[in-house]
């Protein structure tokens, strides 16, 4: 029955793609209709119709409406949703994204875009298409932070034993190991509930989606460690892709690029702001010392070198000379 219900849903997407009526993206997205990816989507969708004088369609559905990342991943795949943004899920469909899954990666957003739009994130691009993958390029998803329940975190060894949500990446799993902490893989729509019920003592997230979400209710220590810089791949069904006719491609090629470059500068400022938001909640910060971090993250380097391209690449990425690629 399931593999019917699968096996109609994909005819009925084929038929709805184009014809007469033209085509429509639907992208899904996680996050709330006011935080930055939404805004960049909305300029997508703007460019696309205005520029194809509607002859291709997008319609953005946010908060998970399609489902949750790995399903919606699926999804792109078979061909049944046209695009979305997947963050460290997306690792479990193109395992060469794992390299920057690694912890403390990355000194600050210059040096983390420029490797992003250098060749090293360029180079994967075939990976993605493999899997089914039309890539565009990668939207910032923020530094990420550690909440906690009930009490603060001033150093590494305040995280020992306390069961922390991470996202479905064995990476993360192994990042927070080292760290002392006891993670559990957790979907991001039970994160609330499992918070106020304590069922876990704390999680990690970004500014801006511990404040959207108010995860700061729940739990209100909120440690500024900056573990990673999460990437989000903004990624079309390939199948999709390739079915649109060459100058509808063209646009909604340009039409990305503009898209990620919006969501970047609206992203550095939504996240700068937002912790004076937090402040004025009452949210109480803390700023641990990362040392004992750093030095643990050696070891999750090592024990995963072989896994995300070897250690040569992972050297390579930490000293890639940003400098001259810094842009206002």
């Amino acid at each position: 029955m399931k593999k019917y219900l699968l096996l109609l849903i994909i005819v009925l997407g084929l038929r709805c793609g184009g014809g007469e009526r033209g085509y429509v993206i639907k992208v899904s997205l996680p996050q709330n209709p006011e935080e930055p990816q939404i805004k960049a989507v909305e300029l997508f969708k703007q460019i696309v119709e205005e520029r194809t004088a509607g002859g291709v369609r997008v319609q953005i559905y946010p908060n998970n409406q399609l489902g949750n990342q790995r399903d919606v991943t699926e999804g792109i795949q078979l061909g049944t949703i046209e695009m979305s943004n997947v963050a460290s899920v997306m690792a479990n469909f193109v395992p060469e994204v794992n390299i920057f899954e690694l912890p403390f990666l990355f000194e600050n957003r210059e040096h983390f875009y420029a490797v992003l739009d250098s060749e090293i994130g360029e180079s994967l691009r075939t990976s993605f298409a493999s899997r089914g993958f039309h890539f565009f390029g990668c939207f910032d998803a923020g530094v990420r932070h550690i909440m906690t329940v009930d009490k603060p975190l001033h150093t590494a060894a305040d995280l020992m034993g306390l069961k922390i949500r991470t996202m479905e990446n064995p990476l993360h799993l192994a990042a927070f190991k080292a760290f002392g902490a006891n993670p559990l893989p957790m979907a991001y729509g039970e994160l609330y509930t499992a918070l106020e019920q304590k069922v876990i003592d704390g999680a990690e997230a970004a500014n801006t989606n511990y404040f959207s979400k108010k995860f700061y209710e729940p739990a209100p220590y909120w440690a500024q460690v900056g573990w990673i810089h999460l990437v989000e791949y903004v990624v079309m069904s390939r199948f999709f892709y390739e079915r649109l006719p060459e100058e509808y491609r063209k646009i909604i090629d340009e039409a990305a690029q503009q898209m990620i470059a919006q969501e970047r500068v609206g992203y550095r400022t939504a996240d700068e702001e937002t912790l004076q938001k937090l402040v004025d909640a009452g949210v109480h910060l803390t700023f641990p010392d990362k040392d004992r971090f750093l030095e643990v993250s050696q070891d999750v380097y090592k024990d995963w070198a072989e896994k995300v391209g070897g250690m040569e690449l992972i050297e390579r990425i930490r000293r890639f000379d940003y400098s001259s690629r810094i842009k206002e």
